[in-house]
């Protein structure tokens, strides 16, 4: 302290009193040092608040942007799922229709199994996948000509082009739900079913 301090101090101790001096004494070193730490402090804690509600904020507006993307994803997942079942359904029924096709390919009903397949066709053909549609209605449709290629003795190589045609479909069928190729016995059963052709 300098002497002018000591003097106002002396000053105040003699026209208010001991005790106001002493109680002036501690309000001035609280102002000039407790105060401006406890008024930091104050204002880091209302800084770290404001920081903590901001980041909060942003932890809120994550998991609602969150919780919105997983709900259109699940829904998207229950109608994918839905779907699976009814694409495998029908893409079982196209093979089954399409061995049927195979069987009757040179007998005379072979019109009103293509008649059965293009009328399954037009009721299920959004459930196959494109080239599973394309590649069945291809098989009825050279199936419905076949015949009459045969009967016709038209060159040996188209009859060859439009049986291939017919059979191209049971395999893409297979591919499209990711089931295995043809098994031995029904390779052999193809080839004697294009054997029986060939004659």
């Amino acid at each position: 302290m300098t002497l002018e301090d000591t003097q106002n101090m002396i000053f105040f101790l003699l026209r208010y009193g001991f005790e106001a001096v002493v109680a002036g004494v501690v309000v001035f070193l609280l102002i000039k040092y407790f105060l401006p730490g406890y008024l930091t402090q104050k204002g880091k804690n209302l800084a770290t608040t404001e920081d903590i509600e901001r980041i909060t904020e942003k932890i809120e507006g994550v998991k609602s942007q969150y919780s919105i993307i997983l709900e259109e994803v699940k829904a998207k997942n229950q109608l994918r799922m839905a779907g699976i079942d009814m694409r495998l359904k029908a893409h079982q029924e196209a093979f089954s229709l399409w061995r049927e096709l195979i069987s009757h390919a040179h007998d005379k009903d072979i019109g009103n199994v293509v008649i059965k397949c293009q009328k399954w066709w037009e009721n299920n053909c959004l459930y196959l996948e494109p080239e599973v549609r394309a590649a069945f209605m291809d098989s009825y449709s050279a199936a419905h000509t076949h015949s009459a290629l045969l009967q016709g003795r038209v060159d040996a190589k188209m009859v060859h082009e439009n049986w291939d045609r017919i059979i191209k479909a049971g395999q893409i069928i297979l591919e499209s739900v990711q089931l295995p190729g043809f098994s031995e016995i029904e390779k052999k059963e193809i080839a004697k079913l294009s054997g029986e052709n060939n004659a």
